[in-house]
């Protein structure tokens, strides 16, 4: 029987005992650490970077150009309205206008007002000119009667109207009125006697007061 040798199953026995130990792997398939910070898309080179947050500061405030109180002024023939210049003034503020810009506003408000009072104006002469034709082609007061019937209506006026009444008529053009022409028309003829109003207070009146010798015309009272 052969001997074993005991010097080989001791060196067999640490053999597989032994852990393996981990290899380095050569020198040559190292790679090097990466040391560089990966570049974030939003970041900007701290020379682009604003000084500050970007908001203004409180020393940085310009001062409101608009004052106080506005001194308006307007042409010669004008007057500033209270409610529409209160108006006008808190628009100013609103856009902070200086005294200067506000009142260069003013002449362009001006030429608006002119504009439209002369459109008024022009449109008020056409209606008097209608006013006028209407008297012109009505049956009672125009065609061949038409000069009569100023004639007459003008004798009304004359006598009963005042000199403001007059004016009043000549300035708003009321006196091309075809009804104010009928009525101081038919008025006219009540008149034309004159013994309906100016009789003496004995016989021969007809019994009628003025009021109902003006306002009893046979024209004036309904058809039976």
């Amino acid at each position: 029987m052969a001997e074993q040798n005991p010097a080989a199953t001791t060196d067999t026995t640490a053999a597989a005992d032994a852990t393996p130990e981990t290899q380095t792997p050569p020198a040559g398939d190292a790679k090097p650490a990466n040391t560089e910070t990966p570049a974030t898309p939003d970041a900007k080179p701290e020379g682009d970077k604003p000084e500050g947050d970007g908001k203004p500061k409180d020393g940085d405030k310009t001062a409101p150009k608009a004052p106080e109180k506005y001194e308006l002024s307007v042409p010669e023939g004008f007057q500033l309205e209270p409610e529409t210049t209160a108006e006008f003034e808190q628009i100013a503020r609103e856009f902070d206008l200086d005294n200067d810009q506000a009142n260069k506003l003013i002449p362009l408000g001006v030429k608006l007002a002119q504009r439209i009072e002369a459109k008024q104006a022009e449109t008020h002469q056409s209606q008097v000119a209608q006013w006028a034709d209407a008297v012109r082609n009505d049956k009672e007061l125009g065609g061949a009667n038409f000069d009569a019937t100023v004639a007459t209506a003008k004798k009304a006026l004359d006598r009963f109207g005042t000199p403001e009444l007059k004016q009043l008529m000549d300035t708003s053009g009321f006196g091309n009125h075809p009804e104010i022409v009928r009525a101081f028309h038919r008025i006219g003829q009540a008149i034309a006697d004159d013994t309906f109003v100016n009789a003496p207070s004995g016989g021969g009146t007809s019994g009628k007061s003025p009021a109902s010798v003006l306002f009893d015309h046979p024209t004036s009272q309904p058809q039976r």
